[in-house]
C-alpha cells in the first residue's frame, strides 16, 4: 500500500489535532468549527489513506464525515463477559441472516429502494443488519371505537426503525373459541416507518360474547411483534 506523507500534507494547510479520546482529527487553520469540519470532509490527508496507519484505522462515519482511529492491541487472554458473549452472537445471527435476505431479489430491491431514498449517506450493510437487531413496535391499538358491531372501526399505528412490510389483524371471539375475521393491511408494496391503519369490522359479534382483537406488524428482517386486546 502507498502512503502520501501525512507530515507534507500537514506542511501546506492541515493540522492534526489528537483528542483525549483517540481520534485524530484533521482541519484547516483559521476556520470556525462548522468550517472545519466541512473541510475535514474533503482533506486530501484522508483521501489517501485507507486501512491501517501507522497504528490507526481509517472509519468513514454515517453522514460522510471521516475519522482516524487508535488501532486496539488484542489481547489474546481476554475473555468476554456473558453480555458481551451473548452481543456476539446475536451479531452472528445477524449477519447470517442478512445474507439470506440480500439473496431474496425482492427483498434486497425493497432495501435498495429505502437506501436511495435516505441520500448518499445510507449503507446498505449497516440498513439491513439495524433492522435485523431491531423489531418492530406497536404503538397504538385503539378500540374505542369497536363494540363488535358490523362496521365499527379498529384505530392501529405502528412503526420501525427501517420500515414496517405488514400488519394484520383478526378478532375472536373468546366465548365460542372462533376467529371471527382476519385481515391484511394493503401496503402497494411500499414500505413506510410508521403506518396509520384504520380497520372496518366486516362481521358482527354474538351479543355479550368476548372478543380479542390481536395485531401483527411485520418489518422487512422478518422480525414481528405482537398486539392483543379484548373488548
Amino acid at each position: 500500500m502507498t502512503v502520501t506523507s501525512l507530515t507534507d500534507l500537514a506542511a501546506s494547510f492541515i493540522t492534526a489535532t489528537l483528542g483525549t479520546i483517540g481520534w485524530l482529527g484533521l482541519v484547516r487553520q483559521g476556520l470556525s468549527p462548522r468550517k472545519k469540519r466541512q473541510a475535514s470532509l474533503g482533506a486530501p490527508a484522508i483521501q489517501v489513506i485507507s486501512g491501517d496507519v501507522a497504528g490507526f484505522i481509517y472509519r468513514q462515519q454515517s453522514d460522510g464525515s471521516v475519522v482516524l482511529a487508535k488501532h486496539a492491541l488484542p489481547d489474546p487472554d481476554r475473555q468476554p463477559t456473558d453480555a458481551q458473549a451473548e452481543q456476539m452472537q446475536k451479531f452472528k445471527e445477524a449477519s447470517a441472516r442478512y445474507r439470506r435476505l440480500l439473496a431474496d431479489s425482492d427483498t434486497a430491491q425493497a432495501y435498495q429502494q429505502l437506501l436511495s431514498e435516505r441520500g448518499s449517506t445510507g449503507r446498505l450493510r449497516a440498513l439491513v443488519m439495524g433492522d435485523i437487531m431491531k423489531a418492530p413496535k406497536i404503538d397504538t391499538l385503539d378500540l374505542s371505537n369497536y363494540h363488535g358491531e358490523l362496521g365499527d372501526t379498529i384505530r392501529v399505528v405502528a412503526e420501525d426503525s427501517v420500515g414496517v412490510s405488514r400488519l394484520s389483524l383478526s378478532i375472536s371471539d373468546v366465548t365460542s373459541a372462533q376467529v371471527l375475521e382476519s385481515a391484511e393491511m394493503p401496503t402497494n408494496g411500499q414500505v413506510s416507518g410508521m403506518v396509520e391503519w384504520l380497520y372496518t369490522a366486516t362481521q358482527a359479534a354474538q351479543a355479550g360474547h368476548e372478543l380479542q382483537v390481536r395485531v401483527t406488524a411485520y418489518d422487512l428482517a422478518g422480525n414481528e411483534i405482537e398486539a392483543s386486546e379484548t373488548a
